[in-house]
């Protein structure tokens, strides 16, 4: 299977590597690709286009030139990067995506799977259960939650006028090996609180850490992604992969102190507010991805941090 990857952060490479791993075919297509973390993700070679999605000729010519099956699209401003600039994070988020759409249409491409966010659902209306795929959406007035709301609609109008198979995966907050200095708050947060540990230095879980967030460690998820990119149906097309539970900040000071005995850990005073986000006050239901792509979760906290710290320090 031939694969075209947009975008070279922790997803993007990390399926890179697994689909690799298959013998699959892949192509990572990135405005700014880091080399040297894609070969420490990936393990091996694989071909990497420098270009912009935003510019759609020469996303055209660049997955022309593969003719995949199917498209991986995770290249996206995240979080706050969407609002620095808001036309930016629309341009990228939004333009960026259909052209995507777009180039998947003009070259008959099979599936597109479509990187979307928690963020998507209105939090506004009242949380009594989990979050459910047929939930509604909402950006939370958040610009990038509501560019991604953006993102989904226009991505259901294409599928369904031109009949290509579409997979929405909605993460959670993903933490895993490559988030220095970018990603979400959260990720950042714990990145960079391993770091300090594995330094000996006294670990702080930073204020963007909001108090009650939900968490998937990137080897858990991964295996989601690759299921919708490699099952041969679909009987859905929006899924959720989460981690299946709220994460609080105690609960990852507690999980590390466990991890690595006698770090030294705190989180600091604070509101918890992440930032601004919409509270969280249910996590995603993810029983549809379980029944539908087989998707489990096999990292606890402690675990996850375990096994990220341990590929901090081999990096």
């Amino acid at each position: 299977m031939r694969v075209f990857i947009t975008g070279t952060g922790v997803v993007g490479c990390h399926a890179a590597r697994d689909l690799l791993a298959r013998g699959d075919e892949v192509v990572l297509f990135d405005l700014a690709p880091r080399q040297e973390f894609i070969t420490r993700v990936v393990g091996r070679d694989v071909p990497v286009v420098r270009g912009d999605i935003r510019e759609l000729p020469g996303l055209l010519t660049a997955m022309g030139d593969l003719r995949p099956d199917v498209v991986i699209h995770t290249a996206a401003l995240v979080g706050g990067q969407a609002s620095v600039l808001p036309w930016r994070g629309f341009e990228v988020n939004v333009v960026g995506t259909m052209n995507v759409a777009e180039a998947v249409r003009a070259l008959g491409v099979r599936r597109l799977v479509h990187a979307s966010t928690l963020g998507v659902f209105d939090r506004s209306a009242p949380q009594v259960a989990p979050l459910r795929e047929t939930d509604q959406l909402g950006g939370n007035d958040r610009m990038y939650g509501t560019s991604k709301v953006a993102c989904e609609q226009l991505l259901r109008a294409y599928a369904g006028t031109y009949k290509f198979q579409l997979a929405m995966l909605r993460f959670a907050s993903v933490y895993g090996y490559g988030y220095a200095g970018t990603g979400s708050a959260p990720t950042i947060a714990i990145f960079d609180m391993l770091r300090d540990i594995l330094a000996g230095r006294p670990a702080v879980l930073g204020a963007g850490m909001p108090d009650v967030d939900e968490l998937v460690y990137i080897e858990d998820l991964v295996r989601g992604v690759i299921a919708a990119t490699t099952q041969e149906t679909l009987p859905h097309h929006t899924f959720n992969l989460g981690g299946g539970r709220l994460t609080s900040a105690d609960d990852i000071v507690e999980a590390a102190r466990l991890a690595f005995p006698g770090a030294d850990v705190t989180r600091p005073a604070g509101d918890g507010s992440g930032g601004g986000r919409a509270k969280i006050e249910q996590p995603m239901d993810i029983a549809r991805a379980r029944a539908e792509l087989g998707y489990d979760i096999r990292f606890d906290l402690q675990a996850g941090l375990q096994d990220l710290a341990t590929r901090i320090a081999q990096a």
